[in-house]
């Protein structure tokens, strides 16, 4: 309380400078001494000496307390000055000049403090300064007003700085960006979420740009949003390279026009199910006498024909293929004037005269049509016109529409319908390889394993062989499946070291180059060749084609086996068997099948596993159907026996015994 006293002269001194102060100060003590050293010289010890020495002791108390508060006083005007310059992010700033000692600790901590900040704040300026310089950044309030924007951003959006601040986004935005995708994007960092997107946008001279941007909130420390910082990269070239690669991909690059792949996107996003395709009758005639080069001027006139012709905007046109166009209409079109379009397309359009650099050239053209179905497959709307026009073709008509009887004489449809199952099994991992057990008729222990093909539709229906194969073959498909079943044989030949696997292998895969190259890579790959078998079905082509012994050899020289399959069954011949190196000789089924009631195909099968035993081959007798047809071809010598009574086949998902 006593301090207290001391206010006034404290306040008053703040008002002297520090020199003047002191001085005063000086002075007053060597008034004092003065007086009290005179005093005792005249005067001697009397009883003011003492109140003299209690005055001066006072003095000297009020001098060094006044000036340890001036010190500390002194100390924090200069504490508070640098506070202030720190507030200001001048962070260079050092504190000095605390005279008062109570402040040493705080000016060593709040130094190092100021160190470690110019430090973090040389970092964060660098930071910026790449965003800067790589990035365009914008700053937001809650309400989308723009309050801040880098030199980047300035640049990519031709406005400055003075421009953007306290404007929207909706100065630069596209009109193409809906007001969903705005809404979902409010909704979104509203929400306190990080928002990514892209953005749509129109620089100061009219000119779009695209922006992919990443939109944070930033909270407060009551955990509220406070601002949006939004940082942006310029993909408006990558789109644009994006969708120069769309155009190139749906459009055909000769005539302008919108693709194949066009067409069964537009059937598949429309629903469209009215399809003309338009052929010209003996293209290749015609690029024959008048060179490739004309040929070409001709599709391109005939393009621009079409378009003339097609004034409806519910008419689409397409070049399907290349002498081929293709006309879809729209699925408000109804079906009878669909027809009407059809025929009066045929009748205007034979002839046509087209004048092609110079020439003259005459055409005509057949028609195809179809009406399909809303909820099929889009494909098969293409595939029903194509059966139309190749009917129309066959039977010289200027146009033909799709009927289920065509479909029926020519047996198409279901082909279209296969080939479309096999091609979206090989896509999706729905062919499926069994694996029928093959068994030692000394031990009655299974040794071997046939791979069976199946394939597997979208409903989850599972198609044996007979169901596609000779289909898989035309559509030339057959190298994919066979290629698929192959990679499949040997996976569980690796993951069964204790078992041989046969994969059949047909004359269509040897003579392909491109599957014997893959079949002999992958079984070099695998490291279990001496595991692998393969079946091939006895035919007249074995004798005389060296191809197939060539390729065996190779095979053989891995450490493979050879089968021959279905032996007995028609062309059967004991010559080419020690050519082509076969290991192992498979009776035909429908020998074997009725051995037990049949008594010329018991002699047939015991002279066969006689003569192969001769020839050091083993013999494997195939469907065993039943515990006496078992019991006879043991008793006939068979090595092998196969079929359902052995062992039903089984998924490659399965674990072998």
């Amino acid at each position: 309380m006593l301090t207290r006293l001391f206010d006034p002269a404290i306040k008053l001194l703040q008002y002297f400078p520090s020199g003047v102060k002191h001085s005063l100060m000086l002075i007053g003590a060597l008034v004092l001494i003065i007086s009290f050293s005179l005093h005792t010289y005249f005067f001697g010890f009397t009883p003011t000496y003492y109140l003299d020495v209690l005055l001066l002791g006072l003095f000297f108390w009020v001098y060094f307390y006044i000036a340890n508060i001036y010190a500390i006083v002194e100390s924090i005007i200069e504490l508070k000055e640098s506070l202030g310059k720190i507030a200001k992010a001048q962070y260079h700033t050092r504190i000095s000049n605390l005279n008062a000692s109570e402040f040493d600790l705080f000016l060593e901590d709040g130094n190092n403090m100021l160190q470690a900040l110019e430090r973090n704040s040389s970092f964060l300026n660098e930071y910026k300064r790449v965003v800067d310089a790589s990035s365009p950044l914008v700053k937001t309030d809650t309400q989308g007003k723009i309050t801040y924007v880098n030199s980047a951003y300035e640049k990519l959006s031709g406005y400055s700085a003075e421009e953007l601040i306290g404007k929207t986004h909706a100065l630069v935005r596209s009109t193409e960006t809906s007001d969903k995708y705005l809404h979902d994007f409010w909704e979104t960092i509203l929400s306190k979420n990080l928002f990514k997107g892209e953005f749509q946008n129109v620089n100061s001279e009219g000119e779009p740009f695209v922006v992919e941007s990443t939109v944070v909130p930033i909270l407060d420390e009551k955990g509220e949003i406070y601002e949006f910082i939004s940082i942006m990269f310029d993909i408006t070239e990558r789109k644009a390279q994006a969708l120069a690669l769309e155009r190139q991909l749906y459009t055909d690059t000769l005539t302008g026009l919108p693709n194949r792949n066009a067409l069964h996107k537009a059937i598949e996003e429309h629903f469209s199910h009215k399809l003309m395709l338009v052929n010209i009758d003996d293209f290749t005639t015609i690029n024959t006498i008048y060179g490739e080069q004309v040929g070409d001027v001709l599709i391109v006139e005939m393009a621009k024909h079409l378009k003339e012709m097609l004034s409806s905007e519910k008419l689409s046109l397409y070049r399907h293929s290349g002498d081929e166009f293709a006309i879809l209409a729209d699925e408000k079109v109804p079906e009878a004037f669909f027809k009407e379009d059809t025929v009066l397309m045929a009748h205007q359009l034979n002839p046509t005269l087209l004048d092609c650099s110079g020439h003259e050239i005459t055409i005509r053209v057949r028609i195809g049509a179809a009406h399909g179905s809303q909820k099929g497959n889009p494909r098969s709307l293409v595939s029903m016109a194509s059966l139309a026009l190749r009917n129309a073709k066959g039977t010289k008509q200027a146009y033909m529409f799709y009927s289920e009887d065509v479909d029926n004489f020519l047996h198409l449809e279901e082909n279209f319908t296969t080939i479309e199952m096999l091609d979206y099994a090989l896509k999706n991992s729905l062919v499926k390889v069994h694996f029928q057990p093959i068994a030692n008729t000394m031990n009655n222990t299974v040794e071997k394993y046939e791979a069976l093909v199946r394939v597997m539709d979208k409903q989850g229906t599972l198609h044996y062989p007979n169901a596609f194969i000779s289909i898989a073959k035309g559509a030339r498909l057959y190298s994919k499946l066979s290629q698929e079943v192959f990679l499949q044989t040997l996976e569980m030949a690796k993951r069964n070291p204790l078992f041989e696997f046969s994969f059949n292998i047909e004359m269509a895969d040897i003579l392909d180059a491109e599957t014997r190259a893959f079949v002999l890579k992958r079984l070099r790959e695998s490291n279990c060749a001496e595991r692998i078998v393969f079946e091939l079905v006895e035919s007249e082509e074995l004798v005389s084609n060296e191809e197939i012994y060539h390729f065996f050899k190779l095979l053989k020289s891995e450490g493979a086996k050879i089968a021959i399959d279905d032996f007995g069954s028609g062309y059967s011949s004991y010559a080419y068997l020690m050519k082509l190196g076969v290991d192992i000789v498979k009776i035909d089924g429908s020998l074997v099948s009725n051995i037990n009631t049949n008594s010329d195909h018991k002699r047939i099968v015991k002279s066969i596993i006689n003569i192969m035993h001769d020839l050091g081959m083993k013999v494997v007798a195939e469907y065993i159907e039943s515990k006496e047809i078992y019991q006879t071809v043991v008793l006939l010598g068979a090595d092998y026996a196969q079929g359902h009574f052995i062992e039903e086949a089984i998924g490659s998902d399965n674990e072998l015994i």
